[in-house]
């Protein structure tokens, strides 16, 4: 089974993780790191290695980051970049609560990056319209 960690600006991987763990429990191999105002980037690279460490079971890691091209996404793809790391680390950025949902409820049978993709776009949907075609 693949690790998993979330990372974010702020605290929203944090607050992610315990949302996830109100539905799911607590899981395994799954861990939210969040950089703050004033963290070293750097130092924020090396808590992410350290983390693809603790939650890889020899089946790789995917790491979901807040946003394209942030910091948190920016230090993660540094890993790609690791040789001893490159072919076990994947990274999905734009998470929300129903990609990582999906992904740790599939997690065992594995489920590609373009799938994982399409469930966090379905679930962004205009409410109104969708209520307003049903009534």
């Amino acid at each position: 089974m693949k690790g998993v960690i979330l990372t974010s600006h702020g605290k929203l991987a944090e607050g992610l993780l315990d949302t996830l763990t109100l539905f799911n429990g607590q899981q395994e191999q799954l861990e939210a790191l969040c950089l703050l105002p004033g963290d070293d980037i750097a130092g924020f690279v090396s808590r992410i290695k350290e983390s693809v460490y603790r939650v890889n079971s020899g089946e790789g890691v995917i790491i979901f980051c807040d946003l394209l091209f942030g910091s948190p996404c920016n230090c993660s793809s540094r890993l790609l970049m690791d040789e001893e790391l490159k072919d076990k680390v994947d990274v999905i950025t734009g998470m929300n609560l129903p990609m990582v949902m999906e992904y740790l409820a599939c997690r065992e049978n594995g489920m590609s990056s373009e799938d994982i993709i399409n469930v966090g776009k379905e679930g962004i949907q205009d409410f109104v319209k969708l209520y307003n075609s049903t009534h």
